[in-house]
Formats: C-alpha cells, sequence, structure tokens
C-alpha cells in the first residue's frame, strides 16, 4: 500500500474493489457484499460531499436489487442482473473520473 494515499482514495479503491466483488460473484452472494459497501458509503462523513453525492444514489439505487427473479416486483421497481450490471458500471466510470482517484 502506497503510504502517500489519503483516506478519501483508499475509500475509493475499497468501493472499487466491492463493486467489482459484486460483478464477479454469484447473485446469491451479492447481496451480503451490496451491503457491505452500503455501510462504508453510508458511515463515511467524507463521502458526503457534493461531488460524491452519486454514491448515496447509489446505495439508494443498490436497495432495489433483487437475485431472484420469483421474488422482484418490477412495478416497484425492484430489478435484477442486468440492471445491477449497468449500475455498477456507471459508478465504477463515475469514481474513476474522479479528480481525487487520478
Amino acid at each position: 500500500m502506497n503510504d502517500n494515499q489519503s483516506p478519501l482514495m483508499l475509500q475509493l479503491k475499497e468501493m472499487v474493489a466491492l463493486l467489482n466483488k459484486i460483478k464477479r460473484t454469484y447473485a446469491s452472494e451479492r447481496l451480503k457484499t451490496i451491503g457491505e459497501l452500503q455501510n462504508i458509503i453510508w458511515d463515511a462523513p467524507e463521502l458526503q460531499t457534493e461531488e460524491l453525492y452519486f454514491l448515496q444514489d447509489l446505495t439508494g439505487d443498490l436497495n432495489f436489487y433483487e437475485p431472484v427473479q420469483r421474488d422482484r416486483d418490477t412495478t416497484l421497481g425492484y430489478y435484477g442482473d442486468e440492471r445491477l450490471m449497468e449500475i455498477i458500471a456507471d459508478a465504477l466510470s463515475k469514481i474513476e473520473n474522479l479528480p481525487a482517484a487520478k
């Protein structure tokens, strides 16, 4: 680990790792990692900035992921794996384009 990295940079790297983990794990195991990611975002005051507000949106969007199709009520906004991958790709792109991530 590079000692010159800011705490924010380290948190962003941790979030990227968790987003990538969500992408590559089985649907049944994703909810635990999603919860872990949400807790990091909710519990870190340094992530509560205007520039990083998309992370708050991400946590809200992740609440509507339902891995089991028969349990998914699309009329209430619940979605499956395809939409989850889109949301993750968007979040990864936004993180990558942050000045703090460069």
